[in-house]
């Protein structure tokens, strides 16, 4: 599914945006922009559709959004239900007009937290009263406290990075190992060059690390904190997802075996214990959400 580029109306005398919204309903297009969006929902409710995953949300709930990422925000209401959203946004751009803040040392941590944030998350539930009052405040402010205010805002979502819920399709992926540990740094190179093919085996990754099969699955799960058969289905589920929401015509079956399956059965179960919804059901609910009604 493609997505439109869109602007985010430019204001030249300030490093960020904020933007308040009322209307009946949220923007229409499967859209992206180079921004980074911090967006408030206090009214409204429905299905985020961001990159290939869905989302429900509803009022209250917080959503930091990376630059580039393709979303929409599709309101689901009841026929006997009014049909108004209110939200808040903050829209910026790191590597733009506020970067010189970000290029301090004192602000490397910060940093760090907003280029590993780039795949987007939902602010933890237990964060969100505190957060929307934050920017409810920051509403009310202007020069350098409105900018102070905003980094309080950036350090409170960085401190609890770790409650955070991820929006990427990659939500379960390690960047990084632990231990700088290369037999398990080319495994995971092996894994993501053939993860597609149907008869990738323990035996065959376990060789590449030079480990036993038994002594691989013991290592990976200690460096990357996930079993490497969590790892394969997620890289699988990630391929799955792209092709049944391509331009291209893929059956079912088609969209397991090229994703690495070689059961129509245990994709579909894989498919829904990842993603919520059976391969059909999450495609209804994709095209739903992306495509303008």
């Amino acid at each position: 599914m493609k997505s439109l580029q869109f602007s985010v109306p430019a204001d030249t005398n300030k490093s960020i945006r904020i933007q308040e919204d009322i209307m009946p309903n949220f923007y229409p297009y499967f859209h992206r922009h180079t921004e980074t969006q911090i967006m408030w929902i206090l009214k409204g409710h429905g299905t985020l559709a961001i990159e290939q995953n869905l989302f429900n949300f509803e009022a209250g709930d917080i959503f930091y959004l990376g630059a580039n990422q393709s979303h929409v925000f599709r309101g689901n209401f009841d026929k006997d239900e009014k049909q108004k959203v209110h939200s808040i946004s903050i829209f910026f751009d790191p590597y733009k007009k506020i970067a010189a803040f970000f290029d301090l040392p004192e602000f490397g941590e910060l940093k760090n937290f907003i280029t590993h944030s780039e795949v987007g998350f939902q602010v933890a539930p237990k964060l969100t009263i505190n957060i929307g009052e934050n920017i409810a405040a920051l509403q009310k402010t202007e020069g350098v406290e409105q900018i102070i205010d905003f980094i309080r805002i950036l350090n409170h979502l960085m401190q609890n990075r770790h409650l955070h819920i991820p929006l990427s399709s990659e939500k379960n992926l390690p960047n990084h190992i632990s231990d700088y540990d290369q037999r398990i740094i080319d495994a995971q190179t092996f894994i993501k060059k053939n993860f597609a093919q149907t008869k990738l085996t323990l035996d065959s990754i376990a060789r590449e690390a030079c480990m036993t099969p038994q002594a691989f699955c013991r290592s990976f799960k200690k460096r990357t904190r996930i079993t490497y058969i969590e790892y394969l289905n997620e890289l699988r589920v990630q391929r799955a997802c792209r092709l049944l929401t391509s331009s291209n015509m893929y059956s079912i079956s088609s969209v397991a075996f090229n994703s690495g399956f070689n059961s129509l059965t245990n994709f579909n179960r894989v498919f829904k214990s990842i993603m919520k919804y059976s391969p059909k059901e999450y495609l209804k609910h994709y095209k739903e959400a992306t495509i303008e009604q």
